[in-house]
């Protein structure tokens, strides 16, 4: 005798004839399941019982008496990630933002716009050799946007700046192409972040 297949919600629909073998099927093993089951083996969704009401979609209601109904036959479906949203520029201004301080040389002016636009106290993280620029450059095209994350009042954030079209810097790269610039355009970077000159 000639095994016959699984049938699904979806080919119980089409006939009457698979609805009904669907149900007996469902009601037979579901049966065996809360009677003649372990506790463990009915809760795993991997046991044979419950692989077998899965795949005669048996947890389904449609089409089915409510007391052929098994429930939990499925593995749990794992919780999708939240994404945090990304704001986009001028952002929020941060708690120091408007403060000034004494600004005597490059550093700290440094020191300020950092503490205006972070709302933290701005420290030394360490030196860095700056490579020396080359008088020679790879345009590329302009600059759309600019995607980047930091820390704001204590909070990790991210933020993303679209150029408006007349104030878009021009990417370019060393001949290398080891060093990236954005050259030109109408923007300045504030206490709100990127602000084009069109947004002022």
């Amino acid at each position: 005798m000639a095994l016959k297949r699984p049938v699904s919600l979806k080919q119980a629909k089409r006939s009457p004839k698979a609805a009904a073998r669907r149900e007996a099927f469902c009601a037979r093993m579901g049966g065996m399941r809360s009677k003649l089951t372990s506790a463990a083996a009915a809760a795993d969704p991997f046991s044979p019982v419950n692989v077998a009401l899965a795949r005669w979609d048996c947890d389904m209601p449609a089409l089915l008496k409510k007391k052929h109904v098994s429930k939990g036959v499925r593995p749990k479906k794992a919780a999708k990630p939240v994404r945090k949203s990304t704001r986009r520029n001028p952002v929020p201004a941060s708690s120091r933002a408007g403060a000034s301080r004494r600004v005597r040389d490059l550093v700290d002016q440094a020191a300020d716009l950092y503490e205006r636009f972070s709302g933290h106290d701005p420290e030394e993280i360490g030196r860095v050799s700056v490579p020396k620029i080359p008088r020679v450059g790879v345009a590329i095209g302009e600059v759309d946007g600019i995607l980047y994350s930091t820390i704001r009042d204590g909070k990790f954030e991210k933020y993303i700046h679209k150029f408006h079209k007349r104030d878009r810097p021009l990417f370019v790269v060393s001949p290398d192409g080891k060093q990236l610039f954005l050259i030109g355009g109408n923007y300045t970077f504030t206490e709100r972040g990127i602000v084009d000159a069109s947004d002022k």
